[in-house]
């Protein structure tokens, strides 16, 4: 009978929340000893 049941999933991202994950992210691979020099960055996209 798995074949009759579903279900749906709702996600809401908060993109401010988002934003600043982001940041940190950044801030962090900037800070770190064994990034240094790399070329490295994180793009945020959407509405």
């Amino acid at each position: 009978m798995a074949g009759s049941n579903s279900f749906d999933v709702v996600s809401e991202v908060n993109m401010m929340e988002a934003s600043n994950a982001v940041q940190q992210a950044m801030k962090e691979i900037r800070q770190r000893f064994d990034f240094k020099g790399s070329v490295s960055d994180i793009n945020l996209e959407g509405d």
